[in-house]
């Protein structure tokens, strides 16, 4: 079993390295597998990967950051779990696959928001940013906004994405990406 964290590095830093060290040895202890305790990376402004499993890290690899646009969503009914950052993405996969024409999608289970495919969502009532109470996957930006103040954990229902006048993507690399305008099918 083999899995990935995602990490921004700048010229000067690794962004949240300690939350993204967390979240490897969360995944760790909960497989029994032996701990890793540090990580060392270049400095440049890259997208990093690292894969890693019982053996330890397996791979490091660097890529460039790209800008992507965000207009376009649909909405996508899920009923698999991604408590773990697993390398096996194949459940994105077949999304991606079935409804290759939008930019991104929002996952929903059991009626309740969740993600998206590569991040953590929050949406704006006007007042404050919400972002879902159970994320697929807890991600290391997101909790580092929860701990600020910033971002209030909340149920968010699939009826409720009308009222919300923005969204934001989250991620170790987009960061905290607003969308001021876009589409949900």
């Amino acid at each position: 079993m083999k899995f990935i964290e995602t990490i921004l590095v700048t010229k000067s830093n690794i962004i949240n390295k300690n939350l993204h060290l967390k979240r490897i040895q969360k995944t760790l202890l909960h497989y029994k597998f032996p701990l890793i305790h540090k990580f060392d990376l270049n400095f440049q402004n890259k997208r990093v990967r690292i894969t890693y499993s019982q053996k330890g890290i397996e791979k490091i690899e660097y890529f460039p950051i790209k800008k992507r646009e965000f207009k376009k969503f649909k909405i996508v009914n899920i009923d698999f779990c991604y408590k773990f950052k697993f390398a096996n993405r194949k459940n994105f996969e077949k999304i991606y696959n079935a409804f290759p024409k939008f930019d991104e999608y929002i996952l929903v289970k059991n009626n309740l928001v969740t993600d998206s495919t590569i991040s953590n969502l929050a949406f704006f009532t006007g007042k404050e940013w919400l972002t879902p109470k159970y994320p697929l996957l807890k991600g290391t930006k997101r909790e580092e906004l929860i701990k600020k103040g910033a971002l209030k954990e909340e149920n968010i229902h699939i009826y409720d994405l009308k009222y919300f006048k923005k969204i934001a993507l989250i991620n170790a690399i987009l960061g905290f990406y607003q969308i001021d305008s876009y589409t949900i099918n």
